[in-house]
């Protein structure tokens, strides 16, 4: 059991998770044949994560880069565990193989409530730390301006900025470009 909630259902295949996603009405995330139903969200989260989508699709708009939301999985490392980030970018050419998983985001955001704000911050991200490709992964609050950016070069060694001015801009420097606090919170 990842966060607490997952289910008691009997250890279900890669394949049977997958099959059954694609029609599921209550997302899951997947560990080791475990399936953990993901609550609903808020509307100042909804509008926190779509701030975040337009400003990512414009500033990314020349690039090959791709920006997802919420419904499509990334799969960590292994074929065993997989879940939705409420946001993620990927700049990778493999990502375009397979329309509902991919492997190889270079940031993943999360728009963290106070229920899942713990859990984002430890298992899950010691979690996406796991992925080769995840440069920037930014938790960012729902309540007040508050964005912590964790930052790597190589993969192994993290670190971390928190921004809490709405003057103030997130560095995504894999990207080749920042986010900013008052477009988050707008």
């Amino acid at each position: 059991m990842r966060n607490g909630n997952a289910t008691s259902l009997k250890k279900m295949s890669v394949e049977a998770y997958i099959a059954f996603e694609e029609t599921a009405d209550v997302r899951h995330e997947y560990f080791d044949g475990q399936l953990t139903p993901m609550p609903g969200t808020t509307d100042l989260h909804n509008l926190i994560c779509q701030n975040i989508l337009i400003a990512l699709r414009q500033l990314l708009k020349n690039t090959n880069c791709k920006v997802f939301i919420e419904n499509v999985k990334v799969q960590i490392t292994s074929d065993k565990h997989y879940t939705y980030p409420d946001i993620f970018v990927t700049c990778d050419e493999r990502d375009t193989e397979n329309r509902y998983i991919k492997k190889y985001p270079s940031v993943i955001i999360e728009v963290a409530s106070p229920s899942t704000k713990v859990y984002d911050k430890t298992d899950k991200f010691l979690d996406y730390r796991k992925i080769p490709s995840l440069r920037h992964y930014l938790i960012v609050d729902t309540e007040k301006p508050l964005v912590e950016c964790f930052s790597t070069k190589d993969g192994k060694e993290w670190e971390s900025e928190t921004f809490t001015s709405k003057n103030e801009v997130v560095p995504l420097g894999t990207l080749g470009t920042s986010l900013s606090v008052s477009v988050i919170y707008e």
